[in-house]
């Protein structure tokens, strides 16, 4: 088994090189290598994983340093004795330092020192005969990464260093972004050169700067794509509100080195640039030739969508691990798994690994894994994000690992059982009162009156609404389910207004952009905003109005399967849940102490004849 083929735990990532060959025999062997990490000198240890190794590790004082990715003990000739008395049956091999390179398969960019003696202390040793000195190299010597720019800033990844972190926080327009772990740089002239020259890395940003509207001058050039011609490239003025919108269009990205953004070669795109061109005084500048621009280019939806999230997947899997998560994801793709799936089980699986330091997960058995899930209740997370992790780890030992994960006998949780939030018919009505606008009041009209998810509202075409017989046709829902749902007789005639209003062929909601459907986040922004309006004091989103139309179906009488064939629940159980919120069923039950106790009667009290 080699080191670098993220077969073991941990930092058997990080030692390649003339490492990486080692037999069973060899597995208890211990590197040693000089590090700076913290702000300070420290002695790294680096070994396969190994319980045994790693229990004297932490008898030795060691810390698991997750960024680097290896134990480590403070620069001191007693850590190094303790190390060795500890270790005294285990090959040790301290490992020279080699100027400015960091050594073979080292996953952080720092620069390191030789392992030397401590002040006082003969025992420690390397084999470079000139001590101190470090060599760093002469641009970028704190391996700063720019990855990137989002809005109104440039992207900046560095490795910690608490002074270095101090004197960036400083520059007037550098934020931290605790989210993306990454350093915000308004995109401004001056903020470029004090950051360049604070880290020493001349023409880390690029001279993109940030202007916040569109003047009367500049160009959109739109030229064919050589190479691909279902693409067509677009070079934009450098102003971040054009950018944005073209960046929300689907399938839209950037090429670096066209320095250029490509974009589906269709008519619906071809429109799009003109309408950007007349809406910002811009020229265009359409180079392409006729018949370049083709509807059979649009993009594929479950294409990009699941492209987007293994591209997603790929750069939150470090390197250690990408062996076991690529063939987890491939069996995900393989039984045809959505991208929101994909999404929740490589994260529940990833943070399952990084929990027991990157190791193989054939090398966890049962033990392991409890103790997993026991910390994740302790830490307060719900019995369904606890199934979550157990639904990802037994997928992967069942198709990945091909062992029978009943052996296990992993227990689940207690499903805390919650009722969701209802409107009452009054309420529902307040709601649609405050919505002035026909797109939006016509949204949560349908959004109600057919109970469909936020998710169907949004992928809702023309062409799946049947106004002669009444019904509308949900595509792929949840599940990847087609099914069957009413059309309400009372939006016909403003569903038919509506449509003279905003015409077009493809979705029904469509967004700024055409061809584009309307984003989640304004669905969510229109209902919250009717909410707040009405005076309602219940929290209530979109998928509140489907709880809502189940609620009051169940009140008016229907039978609970045609409210789980409407709704498209998978198992009744689901919609026995409103049986629990029909307020009619609850009006009919008489409390005992509203029988002993009529209305206006005076309660008894101490002293008080009955």
């Amino acid at each position: 088994m080699s080191l670098g083929d993220g077969g073991g735990c941990g930092n058997e990532g990080w030692v390649k090189g003339d490492l990486l060959k080692m037999t069973d025999m060899e597995r208890k062997v211990l590197h040693l290598r000089k590090i700076f990490h913290r702000d300070a000198w420290r002695i790294g240890l680096v070994f396969l994983y190994d319980k045994d190794l790693i229990a004297r590790a932490r008898e030795a004082g060691a810390v698991w340093s997750q960024t680097l990715g290896l134990w480590y003990v403070p620069y001191d000739g007693m850590s190094y004795r303790r190390i060795l008395e500890l270790f005294s049956d285990t090959d040790i091999r301290v490992e020279p330092f080699e100027g400015s390179d960091p050594g073979p398969g080292f996953t952080d960019n720092r620069h390191h020192a030789p392992i030397v003696a401590a002040p006082g202390s003969d025992a420690l040793r390397s084999t470079t005969t000139d001590e101190h000195k470090v060599s760093l190299p002469a641009g970028n010597p704190y391996q700063a990464e720019f990855t990137g720019i989002s809005g109104k800033y440039w992207i900046v990844k560095l490795p910690y260093r608490k002074e270095l972190a101090q004197a960036m926080l400083k520059i007037k327009g550098v934020y931290w972004n605790k989210t993306h772990k990454a350093y915000m740089l308004f995109r401004h002239v001056q903020v470029r050169s004090h950051v360049e020259a604070l880290l020493s890395a001349p023409g880390l940003l690029p001279q993109e700067y940030y202007t916040a509207a569109a003047g009367s001058s500049g160009s959109v050039v739109v030229r064919a794509h050589e190479s691909d011609s279902r693409f067509m490239q677009v070079y934009l003025p450098q102003v971040s509100e054009i950018i944005a919108q073209v960046k929300r269009l689907s399938g839209s990205r950037y090429s670096r080195g066209e320095h250029c953004y490509l974009l589906p070669a269709t008519p619906d795109n071809g429109q799009n640039m003109r309408t950007l061109c007349q809406t910002y005084a811009l020229q265009l500048q359409m180079e392409l030739e006729p018949g370049y621009l083709k509807r059979s280019n649009s993009p594929n939806r479950k294409q990009v969508k699941l492209e987007r999230m293994l591209a997603h997947i790929q750069k939150q899997t470090p390197p250690q691990v990408r062996t076991y998560m690529n063939a987890f994801v491939d069996y995900l793709l393989a039984m045809n798994y959505s991208d929101h799936t994909l999404r929740n089980y490589s994260k529940a699986l990833l943070t399952f690994l990084l929990h027991h330091q990157y190791c193989n997960p054939a090398d966890l058995g049962e033990r392991e894994i409890v103790q997993y899930l026991g910390r994740m209740i302790r830490r307060g997370l719900s019995s369904q994000s606890v199934n979550m992790a157990i639904n990802a780890i037994k997928f992967y030992y069942i198709h990945v690992l091909k062992r029978d994960y009943k052996e296990l006998k992993v227990p689940r949780p207690r499903k805390e059982s919650r009722l969701p939030v209802v409107l009452t018919q009054a309420e529902c009505v307040a709601v649609f009162a405050q919505m002035h606008n026909p797109k939006h009041k016509l949204l949560l009209l349908l959004g109600y009156g057919a109970g469909l998810r936020l998710s169907e509202l949004i992928h809702l075409r023309w062409e799946d609404i049947l106004l002669a017989e009444f019904k509308i046709v949900v595509r792929q829902g949840k599940g990847n389910k087609d099914r069957m749902v009413m059309l309400p007789y009372s939006i016909v005639h403003f569903l038919e207004q509506y449509r003279s209003l905003y015409p077009s062929e493809g979705w029904v909601f469509e967004g700024q952009q055409k061809g584009e459907p309307l984003s989640a986040s304004t669905i969510q922004n229109v209902m919250r905003q009717g909410v707040e309006r009405a005076g309602l004091s219940k929290k209530a989103s979109v998928h509140t109005l489907r709880h809502s139309f189940a609620t009051h179906l169940l009140e008016g009488g229907t039978d609970l399967r045609y409210i789980q064939a409407l709704l498209g629940h998978k198992n009744i159980k689901t919609t026995v849940r409103y049986t629990h919120l029909s307020q009619k069923s609850v009006d009919r039950i008489q409390s005992p102490l509203d029988r002993m106790l009529p209305p206006g009667h005076e309660l008894p009290g101490p002293g008080k004849p009955e």
